[in-house]
């Protein structure tokens, strides 16, 4: 089980863009927390930090367990699913146990896919090829897919997106069922701020202009942060984390 996962002082850039900038937040074990904010805030950049896909230049992602290694799993933003592609929704979603020599299923292995496809009512679509899956099918079958090992962290980046308001429901009622039942620990990118209100224990509302964490009624209904974050407006309303320039840092805190 996830004992804790901190991020500390991150600072991320890419071509001399700064994305994130000296972000740190705790997620508790159990949480929902939603990352919510513009279109190139770097929430994206933020998930594939804590995968160790992308490598800060500056700062830590401390992800704590008990004793043991800790499991991760991930829903990306898109996947390219051709129509005709061959393999089944139960194939597909095995795929998330394949770690060792053997290219088939223990028996352990197959009790789990077959709970995690019952848990996630994927199990009517196990023999169907995943290309002719409509897309609220496909994300239960990527969210199984996620959820096969049991992790405990799971990272959602906007895996709701596109879905009709039933499918995304739908979707969020299954990842508060995995952190109630497992104790699984969900970071979930989200622009739909209802969705946010409705699920999230906690919120990190990221922008270029800086960050604030806290409960979903304390930021959501911010009317003054959230135009600000928004709309794109640059003044300084003192909520925020500021995000300081380079003449504002030592020069320690830059690389020479």
């Amino acid at each position: 089980m996830l004992r804790q996962l901190q991020i500390h002082q991150l600072q991320v850039r890419f071509n001399g863009e700064q994305i994130l900038n000296d972000l740190s937040f705790k997620v508790a074990p159990g949480e929902l927390f939603a990352i919510i904010g513009p279109n190139g805030a770097g929430k994206s950049t933020l998930l594939k930090s804590i995968l160790g896909l992308i490598h800060p230049q500056q700062g830590d992602v401390s992800i704590l367990g008990d004793h043991r290694k800790v499991i991760v799993g991930y829903v990306p933003q898109s996947r390219v699913i051709d129509d005709e592609t061959p393999i089944s929704a139960s194939d597909f979603v095995s795929l998330g146990q394949i770690s060792g020599f053997l290219p088939w299923l223990s028996r352990k292995e197959k009790k789990a896919l077959n709970e995690i496809m019952q848990f996630t009512d994927t199990k009517r679509l196990a023999n169907k090829p995943i290309g002719t899956l409509s897309g609220g099918e496909r994300q239960r079958v990527f969210l199984a897919q996620a959820l096969v090992r049991k992790p405990d962290l799971l990272l959602l980046d906007e895996s709701t997106a596109n879905l009709d308001p039933e499918a995304q429901i739908q979707m969020m009622e299954l990842v508060k069922n995995a952190a109630k039942e497992w104790g699984v620990t969900a970071l979930f990118i989200c622009h739909d701020l209802q969705m946010v209100g409705t699920y999230a224990d906690h919120v990190l509302l990221l922008s270029r202009q800086g960050y604030k964490t806290g409960h979903p009624e304390d930021i959501l209904h911010d009317r003054k942060l959230m135009t600000t974050v928004f709309h794109g407006s640059s003044s300084e309303n003192g909520t925020m984390h500021h995000v300081p320039t380079e003449s504002e840092l030592p020069l320690a805190g830059f690389p020479q």
